[in-house]
C-alpha cells in the first residue's frame, strides 16, 4: 500500500518509541512537563523537555528527526508521482470521451443531412404533383375539394421548411455553411418578409409596428439567409405572445453598420434561457404536449447565420415584459 506523507508524519513521541529511544512512561512524563510548563506561560519542545530530563541525548533526538525528514520527502515524492500517474490516467480517459464524442457528433450530424435529403426527394414529387391537381379547373370549381388541396400543400410546405432548416443546420455544424454576399435593401426585405405575416398577426391580435430612419438602407450580407432570420425572429414572436400583442421592429442605419431590431411584449426569458434558446435541438419547454411546436433549431441558426456575416445575435429579455433581439450588417455604399 501506498502511505501518504501525512501518514508518514506520526508524531515525535511515537517515532522515538518506535525507534527504542525513549519509553512510553518517560513519553508521558515529559507530556506532563510540557502542561505544566504551559500552564505558567512557559511552553517547551517536547524534544527539549525529553533532553532536559536525560531521557535522550541531542545527537539521537536529531538522528530521529532527520530520519524523518527523509521519510517524508521519500513520501512525498512518491506521491506526487502517483498524482501525476492518475492525472494522465484521467486525462487520457477524457481525451478519449472526448474523441467518442465527436465521433457522435459527426454522426450525428451527418444522418440529419442525409435523412433531410432523403426526405426532401420524395416531398419534392408530392408537392409538385400537388400543384398540378390545384391548377386543374375540375378542382378549382370544387371549393370544398381546392381547400382540403390547399390545407394538404401548406403542410408540405411547412414540411419542406423544416427540412431545409435541417440541411442547412447539419451545413453549419460541418462549417459549410456558405453565403452570397450582395448588396440589397434590407427595408425592403424586411416589408416584404413582414407582409407575410400580417393575416397570422391579425388573427392573433398582433400588431406590427415598423421603424425605418431612411426608406431605403443597403447592406452588403446573404439576402436569402437574412430574409430567413427575419422571418424566424418575427416567427418565434408571433408564437409565444399573448393577444393583444405587439411586435416592433427598427432598423436604423448609422455610418458604418445597420441595426436590426425586435423587440416585442411576449413572455420574455431569464437570464438562463437566454442561453438556453440558442441550443440546437433544445425546447424551453420540453413536454411532450407543449403548445408550441418546431425542431428547437431555429434560433440556433439564426445565431449562426448571424456569426456567419462576423456579426453577433444579441438578446435583451425580462420575464414578463418581453425581449429585444438585435444585430448589425455592414452597410453598403
Amino acid at each position: 500500500m501506498t502511505l501518504s506523507p501525512e501518514i508518514l508524519v506520526p508524531r515525535l513521541g511515537e517515532v522515538l518509541i518506535n525507534a527504542d529511544l525513549i519509553t512510553e512512561e518517560q513519553l508521558k512524563q515529559a507530556i506532563e512537563t510540557q502542561t505544566r510548563l504551559a500552564k505558567t506561560g512557559k511552553w517547551s519542545r517536547i524534544g527539549e523537555i525529553l533532553i532536559d530530563l536525560g531521557y535522550i541525548d541531542r545527537n539521537d533526538l536529531n538522528q530521529a528527526i532527520t530520519q524523518q525528514i527523509l521519510k517524508f520527502q521519500q513520501a512525498l515524492l512518491e506521491a506526487n508521482r502517483n498524482l501525476e500517474s492518475r492525472v494522465a490516467e484521467r486525462t487520457a480517459e477524457l481525451e478519449l470521451a472526448y474523441r467518442k464524442l465527436s465521433e457522435l457528433d459527426i454522426l450525428k450530424t451527418n444522418f440529419v443531412s442525409n435523412i433531410s435529403h432523403e426526405l426532401r426527394t420524395p416531398l419534392t414529387h408530392i408537392k409538385g404533383y400537388l400543384d398540378l391537381v390545384i391548377s386543374e379547373d375540375c378542382v378549382r370549381n370544387n371549393s370544398e375539394v381546392l381547400e382540403n388541396l390547399e390545407t394538404v400543400l401548406r403542410s408540405t410546405e411547412r414540411l419542406e421548411n423544416l427540412i431545409n432548416e435541417l440541411i442547412t443546420f447539419s451545413l453549419a455544424e460541418a462549417g459549410q455553411l456558405a453565403l452570397t454576399i450582395e448588396s440589397f435593401n434590407i427595408v425592403e426585405t424586411a416589408m416584404l418578409t413582414i407582409s407575410r405575416f400580417s393575416r397570422i398577426a391579425a388573427g392573433k391580435q398582433i400588431k406590427i409596428n415598423q421603424f425605418y430612419s431612411h426608406d431605403a438602407i443597403f447592406v452588403y450580407a446573404d439576402k436569402k439567409k437574412i430574409a430567413w432570420v427575419i422571418t424566424q425572429l418575427i416567427d418565434n414572436s408571433i408564437k409565444y405572445i399573448k393577444a393583444p400583442g405587439e411586435i416592433t421592429i427598427r432598423i436604423e442605419s448609422l455610418e458604418d453598420k445597420t441595426n436590426f431590431q425586435l423587440e416585442d411584449n411576449g413572455p420574455g426569458l431569464d437570464p438562463s434561457q437566454i442561453e438556453e434558446a440558442f441550443l440546437p435541438f433544445h425546447q424551453l419547454d420540453g413536454k411532450s404536449n407543449r403548445e408550441h411546436g418546431g425542431t428547437g433549431i431555429g434560433l440556433t441558426l439564426v445565431k449562426m447565420i448571424i456569426e456567419a456575416h462576423n456579426s453577433e445575435i444579441l438578446v435583451e429579455s425580462t420575464p414578463s415584459r418581453g425581449s429585444r433581439f438585435s444585430f448589425s450588417l455592414p452597410v453598403s455604399r
